[in-house]
């Protein structure tokens, strides 16, 4: 049985640096804001069914598509 992992906005940006790099970070939590906006509670109502594996393919596509 696969179980999904809720993501949660409470990560550390360092693991954000730690898993992407310090640029990659950056420029992932600036296309987060432009899609989301830079409020908390805006990016929690949006991402708060959002799965890690829906975060990583967003990221794996983000990055095939040379945004980050």
């Amino acid at each position: 049985m696969t179980t999904s992992r809720i993501a949660t906005v409470e990560v550390p940006f360092e693991a954000l640096v730690k898993e992407l790099g310090t640029k990659r970070a950056i420029e992932f939590i600036s296309e987060i804001r432009k899609s989301y906006g830079d409020s908390v509670v805006e990016l929690r109502k949006a991402t708060e069914k959002l799965t890690i594996e829906q975060a990583e393919a967003e990221i794996k596509t983000l990055k095939k598509q040379g945004k980050i």
